[in-house]
C-alpha cells in the first residue's frame, strides 16, 4: 500500500464541493469517488461527515443505509439538524473544513486482546484502524481518524475515549481506571478500516492515518520547513524570553501532560536547545530577528544562574525547578558559545567561563560526569559532592554528559580563554570521553536499550574531532556504531508495517513507530563526522537511511493542510507534534527536528 496523493481537480474535489452545496441548502447530484464507491459494503459501511472550524468544537453525524448515496445523504441531513450547525461558515471553504469518512472493513475482535506495540491480528494502529463497540443496546464508533482529531495513540487512550463515548467516565478518575472499566464490560467489538478525505480551500486531500501526504524531501520543501519551524520558535516566545514550552492543540491547553498539576512547568535545558535552534537559523538565513530572539532567550537563561566561588575561581550553574542538571549547564554553555561565535558579542563570556569551571568540577577522577549538582531528593537539595555509587546511579542520564562535552568543545573552539583553563578542558574532556565510551557501557549495562538515545554525545564527538586531537578511533567507532544500531532499528521500505513507517525507529520490531528528530541529529553527527574525515564508506552507510528518516519525520510537521482538527490552527502551523497522531507540541520536538533539517539543507542543495 502506498500513501495517497492529492491531485487538483480529482473526484474527491468535486465530491467535497457537492457536499458543501448540499450542506448550504443546494441540490446536486452526488458524484461519489471510486475509492469510496468501490469500497462501499452495506453490511459495515458507516459514513461520517464532520465539520471543523477554528475556535469551534467539531460537529459530526453518521449514517449507514443500503446504498452509498443514501448513507452519505443521511449523514449530511443529520448534521444539518444538529445544534450549533448554523455557527459554521459552510459557504467559506477557507474557514469551514469538511471531513468525510467511510468504514470499509469490520473484523470482530475481543477488546481485551487489543495491542498497539506488538504484532497481532488484534493490533490497534492509531489512525489506521478504528473500533465499533456495542453494549447494552448502544453502538459507538471510534473512527480511524478519531486518533488524529482526538490525539489518541495507545490502547489505554483509545479505551479512555470509548468510556467517554459511552458516558461512563466518572469525575476524578484517570484514564487507566476508565480503560479498566471498559475491559470489564461484555462489549461486542470490531476493528475497523476506513477511507477518508478532507477539504482544503477549494480542493480536497485524501487522507492516510487522518493526515494528508507530507512534503516531498526536496531542498525547497525542506527550506520551507526549516524557516517555518525556527520561525515558530521565535514567534512563540514570552515577553521574558521563555518559549512556548507545551501546547495541546486539541484541548487548547498549555498544561504539560507530564506535569498536569503544574500548568506553568518549564524546562531550562530544553530552553537552551531552542536557543541553539534560533542561532542555527540565523547562521543559515541571516535574519536579525532570530539573533535578537536568541539574545532574549539567553537573557532569561542567565536569570536562573546561581553563582559561587571555588578554588579554581568563579563558577555558576543553572538552578531551575529546584534542580541543577549537568545537561542544563552543558547545553546552556553550548547556547552561549554558539551565540558568541555567530554574533561576535562577548557579553555572556563571564557566565560561560563560570559554567566551564562548574562542569569541570563535575567530572570525577575516573571521568564519570555526575548528572546533577543539586536535586531536591538528595541531601536536602544541597550541592552534591563526594557521592557514593548508588547515588551516581540514581542521578544517571544518557543525555547530560554529551551536552556537557558539547558545551566544553564549543568553548574550547571559540573562546580566547586562558591557556591554563583550556588545557584543563582538554584533559578533562578526554577523560570523560574515555569513560563514556569504554567504562559506561559496562558499569551501567542494564540501563542501555536496544535503540541508542545518545545523540548529544555523537554531536559532541563530531565537534571535538574537528577541534583538537583528543578524539580517538574508539570514540569515532562509538559514533558510527550508534548510528549503525539506530539504522538496524529503523523501519525500512521492505519491512515497514505501514506505508508511513519507513525512516522511523523502534526499540523492538512491531513497536508503534518513533519518528524522532533527536535521533536524526545523531545520524547527522555521524554523517558529518565521516564527511569531515573523508571516510566515504561511513558516509554512504549513513546517508540513505538518514534521508529516509528525514522523509518520515516530515509526517509529524504541522502544515496548514494537516492542522484541520486544531482549535487554533494558526498557533501550530510550523511546529512538529510528538507522534503521527499524538497532537502534543513541545519545544524540544520542534527544536530537534528544526536543527536536523537545518543541518541537512546544505547537503540537499
Amino acid at each position: 500500500m502506498t500513501l495517497p496523493h492529492a491531485v487538483s481537480g480529482t473526484d474527491e474535489t468535486h465530491f467535497i464541493a457537492d457536499i458543501r452545496k448540499i450542506l448550504g441548502g443546494g441540490e446536486v447530484s452526488l458524484r461519489i469517488p471510486k475509492r469510496f464507491g468501490h469500497a462501499f459494503d452495506p453490511g459495515c459501511s458507516q459514513w461520517y461527515v464532520t465539520l471543523f472550524q477554528p475556535g469551534k468544537k467539531p460537529l459530526r453525524w453518521g449514517s449507514r443505509r443500503r446504498s452509498a448515496e443514501a448513507s452519505l445523504l443521511g449523514a449530511v441531513a443529520g448534521l444539518k439538524k444538529r445544534k450549533g450547525f448554523e455557527a459554521f461558515d459552510i459557504a467559506d471553504p477557507s474557514a469551514c473544513r469538511i471531513l468525510v469518512e467511510m468504514v470499509t472493513d469490520a473484523v470482530p475482535c475481543d477488546l481485551r486482546s487489543l495491542t498497539w506495540m506488538a504484532l497481532s491480528p488484534a493490533r490497534f494502529e492509531p489512525g489506521v484502524t478504528g473500533l465499533r463497540c456495542e453494549w447494552n443496546g448502544q453502538v459507538r464508533y471510534v473512527m480511524p481518524t478519531d486518533a488524529v482529531t482526538h490525539s489518541i495513540m495507545s490502547v489505554t487512550q483509545l479505551l479512555d475515549f470509548l468510556a467517554r463515548r459511552f458516558g461512563l467516565a466518572e469525575r476524578g478518575e484517570d484514564e487507566e481506571a476508565r480503560a479498566a472499566r471498559m475491559l470489564s464490560l461484555p462489549l461486542q467489538c470490531s476493528l475497523l478500516k476506513s477511507v477518508a478525505v478532507i477539504s482544503y480551500e477549494a480542493g480536497a486531500l485524501p487522507l492516510y492515518r487522518g493526515i494528508p501526504a507530507p512534503f516531498n524531501l526536496s531542498a525547497a520543501g525542506v527550506e520551507r520547513v526549516v524557516r517555518a519551524s525556527i520561525g515558530w520558535l521565535a514567534d512563540n516566545m514570552r515577553e521574558d524570553g521563555r518559549f512556548l514550552y507545551y501546547y495541546d492543540p486539541i484541548m487548547d491547553s498549555e498544561a504539560d501532560f507530564q506535569h498536569p498539576k503544574n500548568p506553568g512547568y518549564y524546562n531550562i535545558l530544553r530552553h537552551s536547545g531552542a536557543t541553539i535552534t534560533l542561532i542555527e537559523g540565523y547562521e543559515r538565513f541571516r535574519e536579525e530577528r532570530l539573533l535578537a530572539a536568541a539574545r532574549r532567550s539567553i537573557d532569561f537563561f542567565v536569570t536562573t544562574l546561581r553563582e559561587e566561588e571555588g578554588e579554581e575561581g568563579y563558577r555558576c550553574y543553572p538552578f531551575y525547578n529546584k534542580k541543577s542538571k549537568l545537561g542544563g549547564a552543558g547545553i546552556g554553555l553550548a547556547a552561549l558559545m554558539r551565540y558568541e561565535h555567530a554574533s561576535g558579542d562577548k557579553r555572556y563570556r563571564h557566565y560561560a567561563e563560570g559554567m566551564v569551571r562548574h562542569l569541570l568540577g563535575r567530572i570525577t577522577e575516573d571521568g564519570e560526569m555526575i548528572g546533577y549538582y543539586r536535586h531536591p531528593r538528595h541531601q536536602k537539595g544541597a550541592p552534591l559532592v563526594d557521592i557514593d555509587a548508588k547515588t551516581k546511579r540514581e542521578l544517571f542520564s544518557f543525555y547530560y554528559p554529551g551536552e556537557a562535552l558539547l558545551g566544553l568543545a564549543l568553548f574550547y573552539a571559540h573562546a580566547d580563554a586562558a591557556e591554563g583553563l583550556k588545557a584543563v578542558i582538554l584533559a578533562q574532556s578526554r577523560r570523560a570521553l574515555d569513560f563514556l565510551v569504554h567504562i559506561r557501557p559496562e558499569k551501567y549495562a542494564d540501563l542501555f536499550e536496544p535503540l541508542p538515545a545518545d545523540s548529544w554525545l555523537m554531536q559532541a564527538i563530531e565537534a571535538w574531532d574537528g577541534i583538537a586531537a583528543i578524539v580517538t578511533d574508539a570514540h569515532r567507532a562509538f559514533v558510527y556504531g550508534d548510528a549503525a544500531q539506530m539504522i538496524r532499528h529503523m523501519y525500512m521500505p521492505d519491512d515497514a508495517l505501514y506505508p508511513d513507517y519507513p525512516g522511523g525507529f523502534y526499540y523492538r520490531f512491531g513497536d508503534h513507530v518513533y519518528h524522532d528528530g533527536s535521533r536524526c541529529e545523531g545520524l547527522m553527527a555521524a554523517y558529518r563526522l565521516a564527511r569531515q574525515r573523508g571516510e566515504r564508506a561511513e558516509m554512504t552507510r549513513v546517508l540513505g537511511p538518514m534521508l529516509l528518516a528525514a522523509r518520515g519525520l516530515l509526517a509529524t510537521f504541522n502544515t496548514p493542510e494537516s492542522t484541520y482538527a486544531h482549535r487554533d490552527p494558526a498557533r501550530t502551523v510550523g511546529s512538529f507534534r510528538f507522534k503521527l497522531t499524538r497532537q502534543w507540541v513541545r519545544v524540544d520536538a520542534v527544536q530537534h527536528a528544526a536543527c536536523f533539517y537545518a543541518r541537512l539543507l546544505p547537503f540537499l542543495k
